[in-house]
């Protein structure tokens, strides 16, 4: 376990509360101390539903300790009274795991009536993910009977869960794909199922799970035990979808026929049935891909970050369906990382030997994910919240498509990522994500029509004015204004002239310029030895900077910065400008 400012993933009774959430009829119970609790109201404010957390924690405290008592069976009557529920999941959490306390002769000596299970989360070996699919898997071996199959086709649905990233709205799009295709739904879980549902898995005819990070474990468990195929392929991306289709006939069409209960084989309708009018192509992302806006996005870079299955899916989707190039890919889920780099062979760039591990990054500390977003400066960043905090600084634009997330990620609205649908929304999301602020690049190049505009803090970085630059004044100020800055102006070439016969000295002007701005590159050269001096920018290379396309000029800007410091220029003046420009083949 590592304590950090940020992490990737929460805590393994994180994990736990995520599986009792998401089920009915069941309640967690924490023996953890006072603040230990905070899982309640992460649940509380991200979870879009009329609910209350079912959740519970039987404080450990001090006092406790030195006298020995011991509040958690008190704690697990109260629940059972109060919620009855089937099952009663009992876990530590991070500080009282140290006790070394038999939480199992605790649980019995309550005397419940509901079920108790106490689960090993030790958040030393585990972390939200591997807790939540453990406890899911679990639960799915304890509670799963044998039983007849279901007269007609039908599949498990695992993996949606509480905080899961669109879990329901991907849960709404297989829905509507199953019922197309004639397939009823025998269990979902965890979301929404109860102790009794568990019982009813192996009476479907295939298990689907989507999501490597809950739900597979438990689907090629119930294959190996009960003989219920598994399809776990995750169908992000319009071709992905369809051969996601055609293989979950061909496992209902084979189970048919092994259960002798399919009369006529099942085929897939025309893909007009998929759409949402039923008469129109399901999705949009094949003509869009093709249309001029999209064919420009054939030169952009993008860098992909997550967990393993969108991480996987949005790689694929933005090459093989956008067109896109992949700057960089990588995930926090170091048990995932050699699933993730095999799927991804062929979608990262190679090196001089050959090789893409360069390209491709394992990491649970999200300021390395930072430094090689910065070193990168792709055109599109695919992440999770933390790298949106990241490229907020380095002004790339970034969507979240993997957890852990924010609150507007957790919409009421229906936003799929999975299917035809959610090929429309990524789509969507990605178009204008990257070509957000699209009408500040039409103002710096036709001007801004008489309105006040804010020029973002990251354009000038001299020493000491990065977060202070002044708000832009409008293109037409008032008459007052006109007659004070031609004063200043002028009193400004006076003080410039008297200065032409002094050294070359980097000073900042009140306005984020350099006052001096008329001394040449080779003067700058001969008082400025190589990388001695942080270069600042002159008026009027700020200005020819500003020409330059908001969606490429930070790099431009980082570029020219660096030649300038490699051959010791103090200010980058308009001639270094074009100077550097002509060296790196601008």
């Amino acid at each position: 376990m590592r304590l950090a400012l940020w992490m990737y993933q929460g805590t393994a009774h994180h994990g736990v509360g995520r599986i009792a959430n998401s089920m009915r009829g069941v309640h967690a119970v924490f023996h953890a101390p006072q603040g230990d609790d905070y899982v309640n109201p992460i649940f509380t404010m991200l979870e879009r539903t009329p609910d209350f957390p079912r959740m519970t924690t039987s404080v450990v405290s001090g006092r406790d300790l030195a006298q020995g008592t011991v509040r958690l069976p008190e704690t697990l009557r109260q629940v059972d009274a109060q919620a009855q529920p089937d099952l009663i999941v009992v876990c530590a959490s991070c500080s009282t795991i140290l006790l070394q306390e038999d939480l199992e002769r605790m649980a019995r000596s309550a005397g419940t009536r509901a079920e108790t299970l106490v689960y090993d989360a030790n958040p030393y070996r585990m972390q939200e993910v591997r807790s939540a699919d453990g406890l899911f898997t679990l639960l799915t071996q304890r509670f799963a009977r044998a039983q007849s199959p279901t007269a007609v086709p039908s599949v498990n649905i695992l993996g949606p869960a509480s905080l899961g990233f669109h879990n329901r709205s991907d849960l709404i799009c297989l829905r509507r794909m199953l019922a197309t295709l004639g397939v009823q739904v025998n269990v979902v879980a965890p979301l929404g199922a109860s102790i009794r549902d568990l019982e009813r898995l192996p009476a479907a005819w295939a298990t689907i799970a989507p999501y490597r990070e809950l739900g597979q474990n438990a689907a090629r468990w119930l294959e190996e035990q009960f003989g219920v195929p598994a399809l776990t392929d995750a169908p992000i991306g319009v071709q992905p979808t369809l051969r996601w289709l055609r293989r979950l006939v061909e496992l209902l069409n084979e189970a048919g026929e092994r259960l002798q209960r399919l009369t006529t084989p099942l085929r897939l309708p025309p893909l007009t049935a998929f759409s949402l009018d039923g008469m129109s192509a399901p999705s949009s992302v094949p003509w869009f891909a093709r249309t001029a806006d999209m064919e420009s996005y054939s030169m952009k870079r993008a860098f992909v970050f997550g967990d393993a299955t969108h991480t996987v899916g949005m790689v694929k989707f933005l090459r093989d369906e956008l067109g896109m190039q992949i700057a960089g890919a990588g995930t926090y889920l170091e048990h995932e990382a050699d699933w993730v780099r095999q799927e991804l062979q062929g979608y990262l760039p190679a090196d001089e030997t050959g090789s893409t591990d360069s390209a491709f990054l394992v990491t649970e500390v999200f300021q390395d994910v930072a430094r090689r977003i910065a070193d990168l400066s792709p055109e599109l960043v695919c992440g999770t919240q933390m790298e949106r905090h990241a490229c907020r600084k380095l002004d790339i634009p970034c969507l979240v498509i993997a957890p852990p997330t924010h609150i507007e990620n957790h919409l009421l609205s229906y936003r799929p990522v999975l299917g035809f649908d959610g090929a429309d929304v990524l789509a969507d999301s990605v178009y204008t994500t990257a070509t957000l602020g699209m009408e500040k690049h039409l103002i710096d190049m036709f001007g801004d029509a008489g309105l006040d505009y804010e020029e973002p803090r990251t354009e000038n970085r001299e020493p000491g004015t990065e977060n202070r630059e002044p708000r832009a004044e409008s293109r037409e100020p008032r008459a007052e204004n006109r007659e004070l800055r031609t004063e200043n102006q002028e009193a400004g070439t006076q003080s410039e002239e008297l200065r032409m016969g002094e050294p070359a000295v980097a000073v900042a002007g009140s306005n984020g310029g350099v006052a001096g701005s008329a001394v040449t590159p080779a003067a700058q050269v001969a008082t400025a030895s190589p990388r001695s001096v942080t270069p600042v920018w002159s008026p009027e290379a700020q200005a020819m900077l500003k020409k330059v396309p908001f969606f490429v000029r930070g790099r431009v800007q980082k570029n020219v910065e660096r030649y300038a410091a490699q051959r010791g220029y103090a200010t980058i003046t308009a001639e270094v400008l074009v100077e550097a420009k002509e060296a790196l083949g601008g």
